[in-house]
């Protein structure tokens, strides 16, 4: 009994730290308004932001599901081809000489500053902002992911060329199960990264999104619906990366 009590005291403690934290900053946040110390232009009250979800039309709602996909299907199609190639990286003499310094060259550059370029390629498509997306982070997937397999035990090496298990083999059952293991912190990295593309993205040339809707707002100076697809951006990562976690946890079962 003495050694169950301690983990359910620190659970419901963390629990509750939880909830403190996510009711901390509304009720900072009203407690400002109702004292009126901060002005509208600067920090809108709570009931314009809550009312600005149905005032502006298209309603935020069918904004963010246009940047929710915009954001998943890049990330995902990034992540998928940025482990490959760091696969191939690593397997191959050949690719890892024509790939290396061009990926040297190319993680340095900010993700965003290659929007432009995308603009003018692709103007306003759909399919601009999701190349756009997996540009930004395939590259540093691929870097993470030859990194992984470089460290691989050599008497791992050893051991499975003794048994002749083939290469394709070797793929399945030890090079993907390896980078599941390791791989997930720079992936919740590059999501973040992923956010920031889309939302520079739909800034600079979209019709929908909630990027193109901050973009509107400031120029009418719409404080408050600003801060509401701020909101909803948070909201967004968030789900996003506590389902990657979730999911990414089930997938790595034998840990």
């Amino acid at each position: 009994m003495q050694a169950i009590l301690p983990s359910k005291t620190s659970g419901r403690t963390a629990g509750l730290l939880a909830v403190v934290g996510f009711v901390l900053i509304p009720v900072l946040w009203i407690s400002i308004k109702q004292f009126g110390l901060v002005s509208d232009r600067y920090l809108p009250a709570p009931a314009a932001v809550i009312g600005a979800c149905w005032d502006i039309q298209p309603n935020v709602f069918y904004h963010m599901a246009f940047t929710a996909f915009r954001l998943v299907t890049g990330f995902v199609a990034g992540v998928v081809a940025g482990v490959l190639l760091g696969i191939a990286i690593n397997k191959s003499k050949v690719v890892s000489q024509l790939v290396s310094p061009m990926l040297d060259s190319m993680r340095s550059v900010p993700a965003v500053a290659i929007v432009p370029f995308f603009l003018l390629w692709f103007g306003f498509s759909e399919y601009g902002k999701i190349l756009l997306v997996i540009t930004g982070i395939a590259f540093n997937i691929a870097i993470a992911t030859n990194q992984v397999l470089s460290e691989i035990p050599e008497k791992h090496r050893i051991l499975f060329n003794s048994f002749g298990i083939a290469p394709t083999s070797m793929i399945r059952d030890y090079t993907l199960p390896r980078i599941m293991e390791t791989l997930l912190p720079t992936v919740r990295f590059s999501l973040s990264t992923a956010m920031g593309v889309v939302i520079v993205s739909e800034l600079l040339g979209s019709q929908i999104g909630l990027g193109y809707l901050m973009q509107t707002a400031r120029s009418t100076f719409s404080m408050h619906v600003i801060f509401l697809a701020t909101i909803m951006l948070g909201v967004l990562n968030a789900v996003v990366d506590r389902v990657l976690t979730r999911v990414w946890t089930k997938a790595v079962y034998w840990r």
